[in-house]
């Protein structure tokens, strides 16, 4: 670990001792040691903190015991219990502030994406960008201890926004399992991710998006008030990434341009595409009909599908857009029947929200009345891309919006809690979709209990 280089190179270059001295051990290995004997209500392993010989030697140099405990000198003793307890300590301490597994490391290495006979590609599945621990901290953290403020350091480091709570309360209330266990300490160690942009209280500035893959949810923070509602999500094959990010724009009635993927297994319905409102774009020759759609030009990149804005669109009515690596989105649907469905991991990748109109109004704030009149026309009327139509269809164009951005940005993560909020508010289990948990677990082992 990298706490453990730390703690390895300061005694290699003899700075002075933080817990003993020749006249015995500070109060603060008392105070240290007070915090990580209760490690376990945390699902942190006492053995991984070596807390038993810590103790044994702890109690050695205060009651001078040590001839009838051990046959060891007594510098051994003490340069043991020096060692360790710096060691428990930054073990501690980072692994509560930023838990003790980096997300992006691990789901980017989660998925086989192509192999050959040289070298294994992965699927990038995460772009959390999560604050890890760094020298500075370890630092910090050693002067916090010379100056006898350990106590406060240490109460100070746990996340206290409210899932994370609850899932202590969990894991120290009923009995659990062991599979119940090991499911809970693996949602407690996504709470320790600390995201950027998002505070130690989860408040974000008091406005923000959350979007929790296994419960299919969206939540829509500002301050105390919380607007709720059901997504779709990518399937396993096509998973939506783990991400952070920030909503700039809203874009009403769409075009889709139609992954290579999809495009591929309708290009010569001609019938489909006039009837879905489809047509080609060629770079060279621009916008064509659907009978001039060729395979393989789509296939190289020279064509693409487009599908127009309107009630047809799979993108819906309007798309919320942010940066990412992935080209997802989140967006209304043209299918909104799959928001009764349970299970609703339907999607490429993008998440399909439930109540997009209501979300928009979130962005925007509800004082622009008029810009809310506008946005309401845009995604109810009968609309098609052809602008020297929509007089003769009765369209009020001077009503229309086409993009409105969103100011000041709003924070957006999406999230990947198997124990989450129900529609309650209680926690309640979600279905572990893409097996990240088994993953996650895997990696926990050797610091939980």
């Amino acid at each position: 670990m990298q706490s453990d280089k730390f703690v390895h190179n300061y005694y290699l270059n003899d700075n002075p001792f933080i817990w003993i001295s020749r006249l015995g051990v500070y109060d603060r290995a008392d105070s240290l040691i007070g915090f990580i004997r209760k490690a376990n209500t945390y699902g942190i392993s006492l053995r991984f903190l070596k807390f038993d010989e810590i103790r044994r030697d702890f109690e050695c140099m205060r009651t001078l015991g040590i001839s009838d405990v051990r046959d060891e000198d007594i510098n051994v003793i003490m340069a043991r219990l020096e060692y360790n307890l710096s060691k428990a300590y930054l073990r501690y301490l980072g692994g509560i502030r930023f838990g003790f597994v980096n997300p992006d490391y691990l789901y980017n290495n989660f998925e086989k994406n192509e192999e050959d006979s040289t070298s294994t590609q992965y699927r990038q599945l995460s772009e959390l960008h999560v604050q890890r621990p760094n020298n500075r901290f370890y630092r910090d953290a050693i002067n916090s201890a010379f100056n006898d403020s350990i106590g406060h350091l240490l109460s100070s480091i746990h996340p206290r926004n409210e899932l994370y709570l609850k899932l202590l309360s969990r894991l120290n209330g009923t009995q659990l399992s062991g599979d119940e266990r090991s499911k809970t300490i693996c949602n407690i160690e996504r709470c320790r991710w600390r995201l950027n942009g998002l505070s130690n209280e989860n408040d974000a500035d008091g406005k923000y998006v959350e979007v929790n893959i296994p419960s299919f949810s969206l939540r829509a923070i500002d301050g105390e008030n919380a607007l709720l509602m059901r997504t779709g999500c990518g399937t396993v094959k096509h998973k939506t990434p783990l991400l952070t990010s920030k909503i700039t724009r809203m874009d009403v009635n769409p075009q889709w341009i139609v992954p290579k993927s999809i495009s591929k297994g309708f290009f010569d319905d001609y019938d489909y595409m006039h009837r879905m409102g489809m047509f080609v774009f060629d770079k060279k020759k621009g916008k064509l009909p659907p009978e001039e759609a060729e395979y393989e030009k789509i296939i190289n990149g020279e064509q693409y599908i487009i599908q127009a804005g309107g009630p047809k669109n799979s993108l819906g009515r309007i798309i919320f857009r942010f940066d990412n690596s992935f080209s997802v989105f989140l967006h209304d649907t043209s299918s909104p029947w799959v928001f009764k469905r349970d299970s609703r991991a339907v999607s490429h990748g993008c998440v399909r929200v439930e109540k997009p109109y209501e979300l928009a109004l979130f962005m925007i704030g509800k004082d622009d009345e008029e810009l809310a009149d506008r946005l309401k026309y845009s995604m109810t009327v009968d609309f098609i891309n052809d602008r020297d139509s929509l007089a003769k269809r009765g369209i009020d164009s001077k009503r229309l919006v086409s993009s409105i951005p969103v100011r000041p940005v709003v924070p957006l993560f999406i999230t990947y809690y198997t124990i989450y909020y129900g529609s309650n508010g209680q926690l309640a289990d979600y279905q572990d979709i893409y097996g990240y948990d088994e993953a996650l677990a895997e990696k926990l082992k050797p610091f939980m209990n």
